[in-house]
């Protein structure tokens, strides 16, 4: 079984995404969406009870160009099926995989369950997995209070409905890690559904919330919010694909909070391509890692924050410490063009507000040197093809270059004035299962920055398990 024919029924079921990561798997789902979304969504839904579970071969035919095949599927073989959509039979089998990372469920023989399942690609088999609705019977009461209705009088229509809501972000807490979202309801949202035969509008209530009834069909919906909140991201086009079943769709807005403004050189002419960073002005002085955006210069020299949360921020250039892989660095710059922080312009954002700022002119970028050195064993032999990294010598330690050593053992990897770096080396002794490392540094770039040697010493062996 091709992961590929298995993928038809996953994606399908909860927008799965199934990635292979040398010899992991790691497994992402969306939200499903409540029953009557779901069930019109799949190709099988039925109730039943398990009755075996058989590993499937691992060989097959040959696997097309970006294919790959499922780590440990099973088949899963139900009888006293109660069908509700999709199948007929007495007795169904159920493919998925054989693990939670690579999106399967894990079915138990005797327990009974609610089976929400896709058609594999080629029509012969049905597929499930951990991102479909699939669940113990036991736990299944919505599901099955909303299945009981289908046997009812069709509806007039199928019901869209979602909430619109402002999204945002404290850009002064949780610094290095995922920030904090809140949301917050947006009324008086005008919602316009543009079907095959009509157009539909509505607007949405103290709670963010709209609801519409249509005919089945595809719709495209557009969300157009009151003044002061961006419209972007702010279209989608759904089907509706019954008369008895719903479709969710909500959306986020933000408000329309943005900085433009221009970099130029110190020749005059515009900076492009150059990194321009927007901090809160809180971390100003915190050390350690610090969460910035970013946005780089169009070949005019043009950048453009936009949907920022309110509050007070600072912009400048190669803010956050450290080297970088980028063959051209800037000193530390904050608008509008000084390398003291306490000089810096405080940016004051409130809702809907645009702010276009006077051109940044940057000073002359870090002249750039080629670090150039040895790799040696304790003996002085050269260690030849070995990998030689390049690492910020501030605390944080961010790789930020590296390359190979030649047959002679030499390196040449570029740096920057006036910045801090580590140089390390790594072999691998196959034969004795030993891990040899060394490293020199942290030191400082200038002119005056000779070769340097990196000995991997015996000192530095460590048993690989």
């Amino acid at each position: 079984m091709r992961v590929t024919r298995l993928l038809i029924g996953w994606t399908t079921l909860a927008g799965l995404m199934l990635v292979p990561t040398g010899e992991a798997w790691a497994c992402q789902c969306e939200p499903t969406g409540p029953p009557c979304q779901n069930a019109f969504q799949v190709d099988a839904v039925f109730a039943a009870t398990v009755r075996s579970i058989a590993a499937l071969p691992e060989d097959g035919p040959p696997l097309r160009p970006g294919e790959a095949r499922i780590p440990g599927a099973v088949r899963v073989e139900f009888g006293d099926v109660v069908a509700v959509r999709g199948t007929s039979t007495p007795i169904v089998s159920v493919v998925t995989a054989g693990s939670g990372p690579a999106c399967g469920y894990e079915f138990k023989p005797g327990q009974r369950y609610l089976v929400y399942a896709n058609r594999t690609k080629d029509g012969k088999g049905l597929v499930t997995g951990i991102c479909s609705r699939t669940r113990l019977l036991q736990d299944a009461d919505e599901d099955l209070r909303f299945l009981s209705t289908l046997s009812a009088p069709r509806n007039p229509g199928a019901r869209l409905y979602g909430t619109i809501s402002l999204s945002e972000r404290d850009p002064t807490t949780d610094q290095g890690r995922e920030p904090r979202w809140r949301k917050v309801p947006v009324p008086e949202v005008l919602v316009t559904v543009r079907g095959p035969k009509n157009t539909s509008d509505t607007w949405t209530d103290a709670q963010g919330r709209y609801a519409l009834t249509l005919p089945p069909g595809t719709y495209e919906i557009t969300a157009s919010p009151p003044p002061g909140y961006s419209t972007r991201y702010l279209q989608r086009t759904v089907e509706l694909k019954d008369a008895q079943g719903c479709l969710v769709a909500d959306f986020n807005v933000w408000l329309d909070v943005s900085i433009n403004g221009v970099v130029r050189l110190s020749s005059g002419e515009a900076a492009g391509g150059v990194d321009v960073e927007l901090m809160a002005a809180e971390d100003v002085s915190k050390s350690g890692y610090i969460q910035t955006r970013r946005a780089s210069t169009d070949v005019a020299g043009r950048f453009e924050f936009t949907e920022v949360a309110p509050g007070r921020y600072v912009v400048g250039v190669d803010l956050t410490k450290g080297p970088s892989s980028k063959e051209v660095i800037f000193p530390r710059t904050f608008y509008p063009g000084t390398p003291d922080a306490a000089l810096a312009t405080i940016l004051q954002l409130d809702s809907a507000q645009r702010r276009e700022l006077e051109p940044l002119v940057l000073p002359p970028a870090r002249r750039a040197y080629r670090l150039t050195g040895t790799v040696v064993f304790e003996d002085g032999s050269a260690a030849s093809g070995e990998s030689v990294v390049l690492r910020d010598g501030s605390a944080m330690g961010a790789q930020v270059g590296g390359g190979r050593t030649g047959v002679d053992g030499r390196f040449s990897i570029v740096v920057h004035e006036g910045l801090s770096y580590v140089a390390s080396a790594f072999y691998w002794d196959g034969s004795q299962r030993r891990h040899l490392t060394g490293s020199v540094g942290p030191f400082l770039v200038s002119g005056d920055t000779g070769p340097v040697k990196i000995v991997l010493s015996e000192g530095t062996y460590r048993e690989r398990k």
